[in-house]
């Protein structure tokens, strides 16, 4: 399950790294859930391409994904980690930033892993 997530996170973080709000959004499933600090929860692909790109807009790179622990069954699958990212302002000046992480995957009709629930600090 390991291997798995680990391919995961890397087009994820890859993803984020090149700031495609809509090929990140498509990484989660239809009914998933973003669970931002101090937010509402994003629920939909609509939300979260929102949510994304918003957070794009503010500058926010270099999003790196770290596990700690996994495991699961056949049709879900959870990792605790840590996040690390910056945020870069208009004058240039990085700002570091890292945290927890959680994420629930579920497994898809066609065998594939997307993200179900991810919330973070």
């Amino acid at each position: 399950m390991q291997a798995t997530l680990n391919e995961l996170n890397t087009r994820w973080d890859a993803t984020f790294n090149k700031q495609q709000a809509d090929a990140l959004a498509a990484m989660y499933d239809e009914t998933a859930t973003l669970l931002p600090p101090g937010s509402a929860p994003q629920t939909g692909s609509k939300a979260i391409r929102e949510f994304w790109s918003n957070l794009f807009a503010q500058g926010v790179v270099d999003h790196k994904i770290a596990i700690v622990e996994t495991g699961g069954d056949d049709n879900f699958a959870f990792q605790r980690g840590f996040w690390s990212a910056a945020a870069v302002d208009a004058q240039g000046q990085r700002q570091e930033f890292r945290g927890n992480l959680h994420l629930l995957f579920r497994k898809q009709a066609d065998g594939s892993w997307k993200t179900h629930t991810h919330i973070w600090n």
